[in-house]
């Protein structure tokens, strides 16, 4: 049953950032959304993907309203920063390595999410390092390289998921 629940939980996180990503409600992206979660709860169910997610992962309301403040901040920023990037037609595009805090994979998951809904921004790869093509490139260079807000987003995401 926990199992099944969790399955329930990750689908409908996915369904709804699905719906985010293309900004609409419309029944062909809902309908569309909802596959994938679907065949997120088949592989639970049949046992051919292990899932565990804690209780208190989905309990915590201020660390998951804090998180979507922190992403909303970051895209209004973002927005920002590449309007007057288009506007004066001055880019630095490159892949940078991140280091990531983050060990569980659905806060990876939303750590890669939280960045690729960031204009300007694609996440690429996660390994030991997170892997980012980016349009402004930090000018920050050095071994602790990060781009900016990120920090505070991973803080929140290991108190959720550790």
């Amino acid at each position: 049953m926990a199992r099944v629940c969790g399955a329930i939980a990750v689908g409908t996180l996915l369904w709804g950032m699905w719906a985010l990503l293309w900004r609409g409600a419309d029944w062909p992206i809902l309908a569309w959304g909802a596959i994938f979660p679907a065949i997120v709860l088949a592989a639970s169910a049949t046992r051919r993907v292990s899932l565990s997610f804690p209780a208190s992962a989905w309990l915590r309301w201020d660390l998951w309203l804090l998180f979507f403040v922190l992403t909303g901040v970051r895209v209004m920023a973002a927005v920002a920063s590449t309007s007057v990037c288009i506007l004066t037609g001055r880019t630095r595009p490159g892949i940078v390595a991140v280091p990531v805090q983050v060990r569980s994979e659905i806060g990876q998951l939303l750590l890669l999410w939280s960045i690729t809904v960031t204009p300007g921004t694609i996440a690429l790869l996660v390994e030991d390092s997170l892997y980012v093509h980016a349009l402004h490139l930090p000018s920050n260079p050095g071994p602790k390289l990060t781009l900016p807000g990120l920090s505070t987003v991973e803080w929140v995401l290991k108190r959720l998921w550790g």
